[in-house]
């Protein structure tokens, strides 16, 4: 396997399935698609790995073979290629893949505004805030300087409550800004990722959203093996390498053992509640009319839209709460210097 390469992305995953499944529909040899479609890439790292995938498959290496040794694939991609060529269903999990990827790639495009545009708020913030502390406070303060000197002992303790009220809220959004930042940087380590989903999946203020997500994952994945060929107890193995929620893993692996003990795949998945029970009564239903695949690839839909809301209903309560949070901040500095500027205009006159 190739060191130090970094993982494709879900969209370009996305994009090499879709390619090789198009190839294979149209009864085009791999190696020669391949070699054909890298001439045509303006990626040179695509351009790279498609060579090198090309060559493999020319060597007599079959594709999962080839794409473990590029190094840039994902473990469950790598699997279920490696499936899908065992059980004569590649074209089939190749087309499921690329779903599976594209639906990854637009759940990542909303969290990333779901993380960012508070983000760019929480700077906002802090700028204003700066301004306030290193501008208009000691301004005030000047202004106060100039009457008597009772005067200035009135309200010198205001202006000091002020300054130190801004100097503590500007730290507050400093060290969230800071730890923001690392934390989306420790997201672009497989590793990391892992254990910083498994922490959203248990925190309070995430945890229904990361649900959300890994039964969107769930339904994508056995969407993919179910039209495979699978058989239930290998599928439900094969998704553990997706959950990171530890309850949806807990309930799949009860599926999973109430499938090896007879118990059928429908009854497994409603019994162990793995999906809300509208959907696992409309498996029960789809398992006797024999519409199975049919009706996972629309739960599939459904819970990745339902991600997806989930999602946005956060960003939409998010900003305009963190907007009232910057008015209440800055206009309580305000008045704590304004106050005793008005009072003492107001008894001069």
């Amino acid at each position: 396997m190739a060191a130090g390469r970094k993982l494709l992305s879900a969209d370009e995953h996305a994009y090499f399935c879709e390619q090789l499944a198009l190839m294979l529909n149209a009864g085009m040899q791999l190696s020669d698609g391949l070699e054909i479609l890298s001439e045509d890439l303006d990626d040179e790292r695509l351009r790279t790995i498609f060579t090198d995938i090309s060559h493999s498959l020319s060597d007599e290496k079959n594709l999962y073979q080839a794409m473990e040794d590029t190094g840039v694939f994902s473990e469950y991609a790598l699997n279920m290629v490696n499936i899908g060529i065992k059980s004569g269903h590649l074209e089939q999990v190749l087309r499921g893949l690329c779903g599976y990827y594209e639906n990854r790639a637009s759940l990542i495009r909303t969290v990333r505004s779901a993380v960012l545009h508070p983000l760019m708020l929480l700077v906002m913030m802090t700028v204003v805030i700066i301004v306030l502390v290193v501008k208009v406070i000691p301004m005030f303060s000047d202004i106060f300087a100039q009457f008597d000197s009772s005067v200035v002992s009135a309200v010198e303790s205001s202006v000091g409550f002020a300054y130190k009220a801004g100097i503590t809220v500007l730290i507050v959004l400093l060290a969230v800004i800071l730890l923001s930042s690392v934390t989306a940087l420790l997201s672009l380590i497989p590793g990391a990722r892992r254990r910083l989903s498994e922490f959203c999946s248990v925190f309070p203020l995430t945890r229904r959203i990361s649900r959300k997500f890994d039964q969107a994952k769930l339904t994508d994945a056995m969407n993919i093996m179910i039209s495979g060929g699978l058989d239930p107890e290998e599928s439900l193995e094969n998704i553990s390498l997706l959950i990171t929620d530890r309850k949806l893993s807990r309930q799949v692996e009860d599926c999973r053992k109430r499938v090896i003990e007879g118990e059928y795949f429908s009854d497994a998945i409603c019994e162990s509640e793995i999906l809300p029970k509208i959907y696992a009564r409309s498996l029960k239903i789809a398992y006797s009319s024999g519409s199975f695949d049919v009706t996972w690839k629309k739960i599939s839909d459904r819970c990745n839209e339902e991600a997806e809301k989930t999602a946005a209903g956060i960003i939409s309560l998010i900003e305009p709460a963190m907007i009232a949070v910057l008015a209440v901040v800055i206009g309580s500095i305000l008045l704590t210097v304004m106050l005793p500027l008005m009072n003492i205009v107001s008894s001069l006159g």
